[in-house]
Formats: C-alpha cells, sequence, structure tokens
C-alpha cells in the first residue's frame, strides 16, 4: 500500500454522525448521568454537599462520549487526540475514594454510551446505582470516636473503669500536659453510639473538667 493510500484510508475511513443521532447518544448519556447524580446526591454523607463536583460527573460522562464519538468517526483525529491527551497533567488530587469510583463510573457509562450499546448503559448504570444505595446505608459493625478529655490531676484509672463498659478497644492518641492542665485524645471504638449518659459518668471522674467527643466519618478532611 503506498503512502498516498495509507493517508486516503485514514481521511476518508470515518463514521459520519449525523445531528439527529449524535443528540440522541448525548441525550442517552444525559439520562446515564442524572442516574450517577442522584446516586452520588442520596448516597452522600459528606456534611459539605458538594453539589459543583456532582454535576462535573455528568459532564465527565458526556465529554468522554464526545471524545469516544471524534476518535470513532476519524482515525486521524483519534491519533491527534491521543497526541494531545498524552501531555495533559491533571494535578487536582482526588482524596476521597468514593469520589475517584464516581469519577471512574462516569467515565465507563460515557464509553458504553458513545458505543451506542443503550442496553447495556442503562443496566449497569441502574445496577451499581442501587449497589451503591444499598452499601451506603449498611451501618458498619463499630462506631469509631475521638473522645477528648481536659482537666487537671486526672483520675486515669477511674476514668478507664467507667470507660470500659462501652467500648470494645481504646487507644491513647495524644497525651498533653502542662503544669495547670492535661488534655487526653483517645480512639475509641463502640458496638453502639454513645449518648450523653455516658459523658455524664466520664466527667464525675476526679479531675475531669470537660470530655468532647467526635464520630470517625472515614472522610479525608484537608
Amino acid at each position: 500500500m503506498s503512502k498516498e493510500e495509507v493517508l486516503s484510508y485514514f481521511y476518508t475511513n470515518s463514521t459520519n454522525y449525523g445531528v439527529k443521532r449524535t443528540l440522541v447518544i448525548l441525550l442517552c448519556g444525559l439520562a446515564a448521568g442524572l442516574i450517577i447524580y442522584l446516586t452520588y446526591f442520596i448516597t452522600s454523607e459528606k456534611v459539605v454537599y458538594n453539589r459543583k463536583f456532582n454535576w462535573s460527573l455528568v459532564a465527565i460522562l458526556l465529554i468522554t462520549t464526545i471524545v469516544m464519538m471524534m476518535i470513532s468517526s476519524n482515525i486521524a483525529i483519534s491519533l491527534g487526540l491521543v497526541g494531545a491527551l498524552s501531555i495533559v497533567r491533571f494535578r487536582t488530587a482526588v482524596k476521597d475514594s468514593r469520589d475517584a469510583t464516581f469519577i471512574f463510573w462516569a467515565i465507563a457509562e460515557g464509553l458504553c454510551v458513545s458505543s451506542q450499546n443503550y442496553k447495556l448503559t442503562f443496566t449497569s448504570a441502574l445496577f451499581i446505582a442501587i449497589v451503591l444505595m444499598i452499601s451506603s446505608k449498611i451501618p458498619g459493625i463499630w462506631n469509631r470516636y475521638l473522645l477528648i478529655v481536659t482537666g487537671e490531676g486526672i483520675d486515669r484509672e477511674q476514668f478507664q473503669d467507667k470507660l470500659k463498659p462501652y467500648v470494645v478497644n481504646w487507644k491513647i492518641r495524644t497525651a498533653n500536659k502542662d503544669a495547670m492542665r492535661e488534655e487526653l485524645i483517645l480512639e475509641i471504638k463502640t458496638k453502639g453510639e454513645i449518648n450523653l449518659e455516658v459523658l455524664d459518668e466520664l466527667t464525675v471522674v476526679p479531675g475531669v473538667e470537660s470530655v468532647n467527643w467526635v464520630a470517625e466519618s472515614g472522610e479525608t478532611v484537608g
């Protein structure tokens, strides 16, 4: 095959997407994106819900669909696109593994939509959505807390005796002490939730001035 024939093959061997066909593909992509959007919204356990990130998942799905349509439409364009994407660096770190899962899900659905396999697109989207919704409602076996105790001359033995009936185990993470006060930060694991009655029992320990607890949600902060 001559050089001219190779170039002619690259530029002429393409898939023609009409306006109607393109709109159908993008609308199906939007529908799949809305499934991802609703799943992220329903399963979000963060204190601050990130609406912009949720909409970006829909955009990622549509952009992936467009890119794959471009690649399938013309081989020459696909080679240039691969070269352009190879020099792009994304410096934004995804701290939450859950967010990374949704990004990968959006990309995968974009690939399904661009291949026009709509049965696979919506079956997989609904199945994954149901799995994520169910898993988000399943409670953990243990509840983890950070217990912050401040005071002066805290009776640690009595404090541990008061704490034992309510926890599975505990570990001192930080201990600070100066001439006037001391502070203990403990990581505790319980079978149930800590209530105010437990805190009332801990505050009567000699030397304890205040007791605070913070639930560990498993999310990354920072």
